[in-house]
């Protein structure tokens, strides 16, 4: 039996990815709930092995219907318990945890600044459109995931420095088109998260199943692993959308069928309130 410290090992995936690809990558992770944890779960198991993580919050009992993590965790700073799992998956990593709200974190810039793609795993808009706002001023790609309301579905959109718009772009075009697929509609609010995370109400029901959420962590999961690999290869091809809309189940005039997905590739919009610049319009 080998020693149980040795290195992940990736021979059983290398014919369809090589992991060294990634050995050097630094990936910023926003957000380690029921999304966030598997997402950087299954970008561990491909590869990446330089970590920054954020969060502020403990695991509490009620987390444990969607969260992966163990009972033995709770009451444990979530960083502090996903620092401890990818190290158990693969020893040979660099891990840095911040229990800290990235709106009021005094390193969080600075993480940006030294990563290769940060994943934006909140379920804030606030939240989603400060990491926007830091990755466009950095020039760093990220990718962001959201869950509707219910489970119904989810977002999941990438932005590439240069190539694709950003995370307000995507706001600027929703509103020009009046798409009907912003968190005031479907997504969960502020004071639903009290509701919910607090169990004021046993009654009340709105983030939607375990398997719900993490349909949407594992599309998010793939389109980073686009935007980091660049290139295609056969069995890894260049996604050619950056803005993924996928639907768990039906619901009226939203989606028709179980599995339905609809992307497009979202160029920079004309007038880019993110960053004051003008871009040219999508065609």
């Amino acid at each position: 039996m080998k020693d149980q410290n040795y290195s992940l090992e990736f021979d059983r995936i290398s014919y369809l990815l090589n992991p060294e690809i990634f050995s050097d990558k630094r990936i910023t992770v926003v957000g380690l709930g029921s999304g966030g944890t598997p997402a950087c779960d299954h970008l561990v198991m491909n590869g990446i092995r330089i970590w920054e993580l954020y969060d502020p919050d403990t695991l509490e009992p009620e987390n444990l219907v969607k969260h992966p993590r163990m009972r033995k965790d709770l009451g444990r700073l979530k960083v502090d318990i996903q620092k401890e799992w990818i190290e158990d998956r693969n020893p040979d990593v660099e891990v840095k945890t911040f229990a800290e709200d990235v709106m009021q974190s005094p390193n969080f810039i600075e993480s940006v600044r030294r990563s290769d793609l940060v994943l934006s795993c909140s379920d804030k808009k606030s939240v989603r459109e400060f990491v926007s706002d830091q990755c466009v001023a950095a020039k760093v790609p990220f990718v962001t995931a959201s869950v509707f309301r219910t489970g119904i579905g989810g977002e999941v959109f990438g932005y590439i420095p240069t190539l694709t718009g950003c995370y307000k772009c995507l706001q600027l075009f929703s509103e020009l088109n009046q798409l009907d697929l912003s968190d005031e509609v479907l997504g969960l609010t502020e004071d639903e998260e009290s509701r919910i995370y607090g169990l004021d109400e046993k009654e009340f029901r709105a983030s939607g199943l375990s398997i719900d959420i993490q349909m949407i962590a594992l599309i998010q999961v793939r389109m980073a692993l686009s935007i980091l690999l660049r290139e295609s290869t056969q069995s890894m091809p260049t996604l050619k959308s950056n803005w993924i809309v996928y639907g768990n189940r039906p619901a009226p005039g939203i989606f028709r069928s179980h599995f339905e997905a609809k992307q497009m590739l979202l160029k920079p919009q004309k007038v880019c309130y993110c960053t004051n610049v003008n871009h040219q319009m999508e065609d």
